[in-house]
């Protein structure tokens, strides 16, 4: 059985980065990683996030329409672009690694903040947040000011990140943080060991969960809100 990992940007050199990140990863099923190769190269904002999730819904349906359909999909970016959308297209689950990373942290800490990229991110997940209902259990949501594609093994952006990280913790009382970014997946045990406190990345908490899903036989439920879409008609 597999994992269909998505990264719904077309960032090859980021999706190689997340995948090594996650090569100590136990799990009971493979895993395939793809790139949307002709969405943006990153995404940063509403109108990357609309473009991805186009190309997103494409490669989730060629891919359902496989002779070997994935028995669970990841959504590789932290604003978990497209999620509900490919909710309804398939039965298998479907998980964002923002969900999965923000709804983790509550596992393990009584408060918990987010440090994501560039500011113009912070309402969208805000927005997530109210979304999951995790708003009361989130000190915040923080930008570091790096755009995406200059976090992949910067030695001046980790830096930068782990100052960050440290005021906010601080500022807030907070006992976590979560990486409100896939590119920042190589940083966690590093990052982790330097402050001292849990650091969630979603990529491999998201590929877990699928793994567990799977073996729980958990599908996406096709009663209401991710009901299959309606067919359409041509009006004449």
């Amino acid at each position: 059985m597999t994992i269909a990992i998505i990264n719904p940007n077309s960032s090859h050199s980021m999706t190689q980065q997340m995948q090594a990140s996650c090569l100590s990863l136990a799990l009971h099923n493979e895993t395939q990683w793809y790139e949307c190769s002709n969405s943006p190269a990153s995404i940063e904002g509403h109108s990357d996030g609309a473009q991805a999730a186009y190309h997103l819904l494409a490669k989730i349906r060629q891919l359902e329409n496989s002779d070997a359909p994935p028995k669970a999909y990841v959504i590789a970016c932290f604003d978990d672009t497209g999620l509900d959308a490919a909710r309804e297209i398939t039965a298998s689950p479907v998980i964002g690694i923002g969900e999965a990373a923000m709804h983790a942290a509550s596992f393990v800490s009584q408060k918990f903040v987010v440090m994501t990229t560039l500011e113009r991110s912070v309402a969208i997940l805000e927005h997530n947040l109210t979304h999951y209902g995790l708003v009361n259990r989130c000190g915040g949501v923080y930008a570091s000011g790096l755009p995406v594609l200059s976090l992949q093994s910067n030695q001046q952006s980790y830096d930068l990140v782990k100052s960050a990280v440290s005021k906010v913790l601080q500022e807030n009382r907070a006992d976590a943080i979560v990486l409100g970014c896939g590119g920042m997946s190589h940083w966690v045990e590093r990052l982790q060991q330097d402050i001292g406190v849990p650091v969630l990345d979603g990529v491999r908490i998201a590929i877990s969960l699928a793994d567990s899903f799977i073996s729980l036989n958990l599908s996406t439920s096709k009663v209401a809100g991710y009901a299959w879409p309606e067919a359409k008609h041509q009006q004449q």
